[in-house]
C-alpha cells in the first residue's frame, strides 16, 4: 500500500474510534448531596463529626486537644466553620476547615475575648459570630478568610448569642436578654434596626432561618419544658413542634426546608434527631451513650460517573482506500 493511502486509512480508523469513545464513554457530573455535622464527646473530648442525613457513616473531623464545637456548613459545602479551644489561652476561637476536616485555620486569634456560635452569610463571603470582650456577648461579623471583626450589636447591654444570617443576606436573627429575658431578635445585616420578634416571658434561644426565609425555628421553655417552635419570619404564628418529656433544642433546617435536625435529651443524654418540618416522625440518628449536639445540615457537592445519554454509534468497517 502506498504511504499516502495508508495514512488516510489510519486517519479514518482513528476518527471512527474517537467517535465511539466520545459517545459511549462515561462523563463526570457534579451533583449535590446533604450532610450533617455536629459535636460529639463520644471519644472523650468534644469534637466535630460528620454523618449522612440517615445517621450512617459517622466520622470524626477534628482532633482538638481542648475540644471543638458549634460547626456550620459553608453555603457551597466546601468548608466548615466551628469554635475551638486550641489556643493556649483557653478562649474559644473561630476556625474554618475543609469539609473533610483538613487544613484548620484560626480566623479570630482573639487573645482578649472568647468567640462562639459562627454562621455564614448566604454568599459565603462573611461569617457572623458571638464574642464577649467585656463580660457581655455581642454579635460580630468578619470576612470569611478572617480580618478585623466589626461589632454589630452596639447600643444594647446584655448577652447576644446564636446569630444566623437570612437567606437573602439582608438580616441577622439572634437571641438577646437585653430586656431581662432571652427573646428572638432580628436586625439588619449592618446591625441597625433590632426588632424583638418573640417578646415572651419565657427563654427563647437558638433561632435559625428556613431556607426560603419565610420562617424561623427556635427553642423555648414557654410550656415549662424546652421544645422546638417555629414562627413566621416576622414573629407571627408561633407553633410548637415537639412535645417530649425531655428538652429539645438547637434546631437546624435541612437544605430543602422539609426537615429539621435538633438535639434532644429524651433518651437520657444528648442525641441528634431529625423530624419533618411540621414536627412529625422524629428519628434518633446518633443513638450513642455520649453527648451529641449542635447539628448543622448542609448541601455538599459530589462527583458522579455516568454514561453519556447518546448511544448512537456508526458501526461498520472502514473501507480500504483503493
Amino acid at each position: 500500500m502506498k504511504p499516502v493511502l495508508l495514512k488516510r486509512k489510519l486517519q479514518a480508523e482513528f476518527l471512527v474510534l474517537a467517535m465511539c469513545f466520545l459517545l459511549v464513554s462515561p462523563s463526570l457530573a457534579q451533583n449535590t448531596a446533604t450532610s450533617i455535622v455536629f459535636m460529639s464527646s463520644r471519644n472523650g473530648t468534644s469534637e466535630i463529626y460528620r454523618m449522612n442525613p440517615d445517621g450512617t457513616q459517622i466520622r470524626q473531623l477534628t482532633e482538638a486537644p481542648q475540644g471543638a464545637n458549634h460547626p456550620a456548613w459553608s453555603p457551597d459545602g466546601q468548608q466548615i466553620v466551628f469554635t475551638s479551644l486550641q489556643d493556649p489561652h483557653w478562649k474559644g476561637e473561630i476556625y474554618v476547615m475543609n469539609a473533610d476536616g483538613t487544613n484548620p485555620i484560626n480566623l479570630t486569634q482573639s487573645l482578649d475575648r472568647p468567640d462562639s456560635g459562627p454562621s455564614w452569610s448566604p454568599d459565603g463571603k462573611q461569617i457572623v459570630f458571638a464574642s464577649a470582650p467585656i463580660f457581655e456577648w455581642h454579635i460580630w461579623a468578619m470576612a470569611a478568610d478572617g480580618g478585623k471583626p466589626r461589632r454589630l450589636t452596639k447600643d444594647h447591654h446584655g448577652q447576644n448569642q446564636g446569630p444566623d444570617w437570612s437567606p437573602d443576606g439582608k438580616q441577622i436573627v439572634f437571641s438577646s436578654d437585653r430586656n431581662g429575658n432571652f427573646d428572638i431578635y432580628v436586625m439588619e445585616a449592618d446591625g441597625t434596626n433590632p426588632v424583638n420578634l418573640t417578646n415572651h416571658p419565657a427563654i427563647d434561644l437558638g433561632p435559625a432561618w428556613s431556607p426560603d426565609g419565610k420562617q424561623i425555628v427556635f427553642s423555648s421553655n414557654r410550656k415549662e419544658n424546652v421544645d422546638i417552635y417555629v414562627m413566621d419570619a416576622d414573629g407571627a404564628n408561633p407553633i410548637r413542634l415537639t412535645n417530649a418529656a425531655a428538652k429539645d433544642r438547637r434546631p437546624a433546617w435541612s437544605p430543602d426546608g422539609t426537615q429539621i435536625a435538633f438535639t434532644s435529651l429524651r433518651d437520657g443524654n444528648g442525641e441528634i434527631y431529625v423530624m419533618n418540618a411540621d414536627g412529625t416522625n422524629p428519628i434518633n440518628l446518633t443513638q450513642h451513650r455520649e453527648w451529641d449536639t449542635n447539628p448543622s445540615w448542609g448541601s455538599v457537592p459530589t462527583l458522579s460517573v455516568s454514561p453519556n445519554k447518546k448511544l448512537a454509534i456508526l458501526w461498520g468497517k472502514v473501507k480500504r482506500a483503493r
